[in-house]
């Protein structure tokens, strides 16, 4: 069974009074009105007429106020969003007004004060989202276009972030590996052979070659990563990279030189001996609203273009919920909830590109990034084309 690292709340919580390890909390603060605090926030009786607003209260959250006034607290973001003067999105402050009405407010339903209606599933999950179509007129020509979905959805869970992985170079450093495992299955039975399997699972204790020397730090958890095959540009043949795949997680317990004890806490497939150790990156899931799909009489959009070059297990029949791999990323100014159409040429010369689908990017990588099939019009390819919306 795959197990999974219940990990969001605690990546996407934004604390008032105590920070993330990562964040330190802003030194200047100064007094606004009867309290402190390290921003400039508007005066309240500047905002629109009507509008909605929170005075934040010790202990408040971005998460827990998202869930209170739109429903689902994976929309923190658009309620920073709302509130641009909070500039380090993991420090808010008991006095501080925020506008909590805005764009997303006016998704609000009847259902409580400021409630937003649930955050729609991706698509793929629930009968596909791409079910309703319309007809425009396009310089007289009928055409029918997909529609998506008006609400904010959740491009991936949490499986898509935590069990997939990414490419990346092909000789990227990793110096902590699994070394082996303890012999818990045999050390009751007197005179048993010691036969020990080649894979972990939950709850299992492992040895895990190297210490506080190269990075390894007790109480902490870890990625369990396996280096797989390199991966070669569809149409050049030029190597992109590697693919690296996420296996499951380990928390280290304790350290000594050169070796550190560690337990397996989630496994998404069976964690075997040689696994390297990679620091749990810090990655939100995107909240975004899907763009209508291309249509077929849309020229292209003239934007950035690259091809599908993976999907784990998958060369043919890609269809929505299918993750795949791109080489585009950061160093191309693709980022996490950025859409791309799906071209591929036609088999006709005489004919233009065939338009495929769209896909959604979840994560980022120097030179490639990972992507969700959101929605089809047949099924994808490794090979096929995509350009930025």
């Amino acid at each position: 069974m795959v197990s999974v690292r219940r990990v969001a709340p605690f990546l996407l919580l934004v604390i008032a009074t105590a920070a993330f390890a990562d964040s330190q909390p802003p030194r200047d603060l100064h007094r606004v009105g009867d309290h402190w605090t390290a921003y400039n926030p508007p005066d309240p009786s500047t905002y629109p007429a009507g509008a909605k607003t929170h005075e934040i209260k010790t202990g408040d959250t971005l998460w827990a106020l998202a869930q209170q006034y739109y429903g689902n607290g994976y929309l923190w973001p658009q309620l920073w969003e709302s509130n641009t003067w909070i500039t380090d999105a993991h420090w808010i402050y008991p006095g501080d007004v925020l506008l909590v009405e805005g764009e997303v407010g006016a998704a609000s339903t009847a259902e409580g004060e400021g409630a937003l209606s649930t955050v729609t599933p991706r698509p793929g999950m629930e009968g596909g989202a791409f079910a309703d179509a319309q007809t425009q007129s396009t310089a007289g020509t009928a055409t029918v276009a997909q529609m998506a979905p008006s609400n904010p959805i959740a491009l991936a869970t949490e499986s898509d972030i935590y069990c997939y992985g990414y490419i990346g170079d092909p000789n990227e450093p990793m110096p902590n590996s699994i070394t082996s495992f303890e012999d818990v299955e045999v050390k009751y039975v007197p005179r048993a052979t010691y036969d020990q399997v080649g894979d972990a699972s939950p709850g299992d204790l492992i040895f895990v070659d190297g210490g506080p020397e190269t990075g390894i730090v007790a109480g902490e958890t870890y990625l369990a990563v396996e280096p797989a095959e390199l991966v070669y540009h569809p149409e050049t043949g030029e190597l992109i990279g590697r693919q690296y795949n996420y296996v499951g997680q380990v928390r280290i317990l304790c350290t000594e030189n050169g070796r550190a004890r560690a337990l397996v806490t989630e496994a998404c497939r069976e964690i075997k001996i040689g696994s390297r150790l990679k620091p749990i990156p810090q990655i939100p899931i995107p909240i975004t609203r899907i763009p209508q799909m291309a249509a077929w009489c849309d020229p292209p959009s003239g934007r950035t273009s690259g091809y599908i070059i993976g999907s784990r297990g998958w060369e043919l029949g890609m269809v929505e919920g299918t993750l795949v791999q791109i080489n585009l990323g950061r160093d191309d100014q693709i980022e996490p909830g950025d859409f791309l159409t799906v071209t591929r040429p036609s088999p006709r010369a005489d004919q233009p590109r065939q338009i495929l689908g769209q896909l959604g990017v979840l994560t980022t990588e120097a030179r490639t990034a990972t992507a969700i099939v959101v929605s089809v019009r047949r099924e994808l390819f490794v090979g096929d084309q995509v350009e930025l919306r």
